[in-house]
């Protein structure tokens, strides 16, 4: 899929843009009087007419004399860029955005953009990371845009393995009512765990990677009825598929712990090294305070999985705040920090440990961290 519904999007952002790029008037040039002053807003102004006519062919060839004109004008790179993208001629619409967020880049739209291009051509890796440097600048949420960018954001985080991240995005958009077929198939790759994109999916795996997806979007939308329902439903169509009793248990976790323990321990019997499951078990005797249950379990996920960072998280915290080796505990949480720098729950946790042990200073810059990072993924999916 290339885009969500973008028909109405694009008109939104080419509205838009004048409040975010303000470069207009502060382009040293307009406000001289000069012949050249004169001539450059005459080609603005024709390029902004061709624009609004759909001239397509007409708009590029006179943006493209704009920024040759003044390089430095970032709204004639802005709108060049997106008539590219529009035309679906992404290398070029990629090398337009470069030159926009070399001038702007403090410009969340230009950082998407660029992503979004690079995601149209393959380039999967300067995608998620442009697409992640909008998102700590706080993609603008007009509607659609905010969407598109985020969509495919998720996409890449579950193609490069973060799938925690990408099912909090997916979730938030359920929350909001925002849970189309493509947005399900997104959250179901996240919750199997598959790092793939929707469409490297194998046929043969489409329908179940679809029920999971609906069952956690309902899940996260809160809407009890139908998680309850479709949470049943997998366990009658999978009953031994890797991953579906985990999942029950992550579904009724918040209204029955007792169930949700019960769901992990039914994975663990098809799955003994699950380290999903082994980390969720030791995270709720964790919350219990029962300590040395959680411990066990907590070991085995580290030793399952070494480079996941939840199970160093988990282990740590059992130890730190269990007062089993706080010594130890603490390197488990660092090591978690180090796997992954981008989960503010895990700095947090880190916190505490080194505020335990007596090290303020360094307790103080984990929980600036945590609000750093908790402050990004608190923007909103959309306008109220």
């Amino acid at each position: 899929m290339k885009r969500l519904t973008l028909g109405l999007t694009f008109l939104a952002l080419f509205a838009a843009c004048d409040a975010v790029a303000q470069t207009k008037s502060a382009s040293p040039g307009r406000a001289a009087g000069t012949t050249n002053a004169s001539s450059f807003d005459a080609l603005v102004k024709k390029a902004d007419a061709a624009r609004a006519a759909d001239q397509t062919d007409e708009a590029m060839r006179l943006y493209k004399q704009v920024v040759r004109m003044r390089p430095g004008f970032a709204e004639g790179w802005w709108y060049l860029g997106m008539l590219y993208y529009e035309a679906d001629q992404y290398p070029d619409g990629r090398a337009a955005f470069r030159h926009l967020t070399g001038l702007k880049p403090e410009m969340a739209l230009g950082w998407a953009m660029l992503g979004l291009c690079e995601f149209e051509i393959k380039d999967f890796d300067s995608a998620l990371a442009h697409l992640e440097k909008a998102d700590q600048l706080k993609i603008p949420s007009e509607q659609g845009f905010y969407d598109v960018s985020k969509y495919h954001f998720a996409l890449l985080l579950i193609r490069s393995g973060r799938f925690e991240s990408a099912v909090k995005i997916i979730g938030d958009f359920a929350r909001q009512g925002k849970d189309s077929q493509q947005f399900a198939e997104a959250m179901g790759l996240a919750a199997l765990r598959k790092p793939l994109l929707p469409n490297e999916l194998p046929p043969l795996e489409r329908e179940m990677v679809l029920d999971v997806g609906h069952a956690m979007c309902d899940s996260a939308a809160r809407r009890a009825a139908g998680a309850e329902r479709d949470r049943l439903e997998l366990l009658r169509k999978y009953p031994t598929a890797p991953q579906i009793h985990y999942i029950s248990g992550t579904m009724v976790l918040a209204n029955d712990s007792d169930k949700a323990l019960e769901e992990w321990n039914a994975e663990l019997a098809i799955s003994p090294e699950h380290p999903q499951a082994l980390v969720s078990i030791a995270a709720e005797y964790l919350k219990r305070g029962e300590y040395q249950r959680a411990l066990p379990y907590a070991e085995r996920a580290v030793e399952a999985s070494p480079n996941y960072f939840a199970a160093h998280a988990i282990l740590g915290q059992v130890l730190a705040e269990g007062d089993l080796d706080v010594p130890r505990g603490t390197h488990e949480l660092e090591t978690a920090v180090w796997l992954a720098p981008w989960q503010p729950q895990v700095h947090f946790a880190l916190g505490t440990a080194y505020a335990k042990a007596g090290r303020k200073t360094d307790a103080a810059k984990e929980r600036e961290e945590f609000l750093r990072l908790r402050g990004q993924s608190e923007v909103a999916v959309s306008k109220p």
